[in-house]
């Protein structure tokens, strides 16, 4: 009978996107930073929003358009709230969305690191056969997949795509190119614990370890 392990893996990336753009001050394109701060200016019924970003070599500002002319009460005043008090999460919401950003940047600079925070959601009670990761991922981390597994668990790419090939690990929902893709909010991975890879007992710590990285920034 089989008995499964489950754990959440909270994906974060530490540092957000950079758009690269031509600094009037530095007379050069150069990487742009999210302040974190939002600029917002009503006049009469309507409402602009920016999210500033800072130069990250003079620190001249440039504002990313959120809201144009938009009707105050089309608004939820949740979002208002949020804006008027710099809310970390919305500006981190707005930093990753790499579609706008890409309209105002042909370049778009994203980092590697994350922090992966895990947590035990079922009993360790018993011998488990199998193990599920949820993936928790509110930001797009850009970091491919097999990459990821490789790195929390000490293998190779390799090792990882071989484990995939023989369905001791399985990727929910899955593609041709599931490994080689970004990890996403929402994916399941389903390891057989009986694989020779995971033999080891720090293998199965691995699983629930705390952060291998340092914790990233609350937005």
């Amino acid at each position: 009978m089989q008995s499964l392990l489950q754990v959440q893996w909270r994906v974060t990336p530490l540092k957000t996107p950079r758009p690269w753009l031509h600094c009037p001050r530095c007379d050069a394109r150069t990487p742009f930073v999210s302040s974190g701060k939002f600029r917002v200016n009503a006049q009469k019924k309507r409402l602009d929003a920016w999210l500033v970003y800072r130069c990250a070599r003079c620190e001249q500002s440039w504002n990313f358009p959120l809201l144009e002319r938009c009707p105050v009460n089309g608004i939820e005043p949740a979002t208002l709230r949020a804006l008027t008090e710099n809310d970390a999460a919305l500006a981190w919401h707005h930093a990753f969305d790499l579609t706008r950003l890409g309209r105002h940047s042909s370049q778009i600079e994203s980092f590697a690191e994350l922090s992966v925070e895990k947590q035990l959601l079922s009993p360790r009670d018993g011998v488990a056969t199998h193990a599920e990761i949820a993936i928790a991922a509110p930001y797009d981390c850009g970091v491919r997949l097999d990459k990821l597994l490789a790195s929390e668990f000490g293998l190779s790419r390799s090792a990882i795509e071989r484990l995939a090939d023989a369905k001791a690990l399985i990727v929910l929902p899955a593609s041709r190119r599931t490994l080689k893709q970004g990890a996403r909010d929402g994916q399941k991975i389903t390891l057989d614990l009986g694989a020779p890879a995971f033999a080891e007992p720090s293998m199965l710590t691995r699983l629930w370890a705390a952060p291998s990285t340092p914790e990233a920034p609350r937005p």
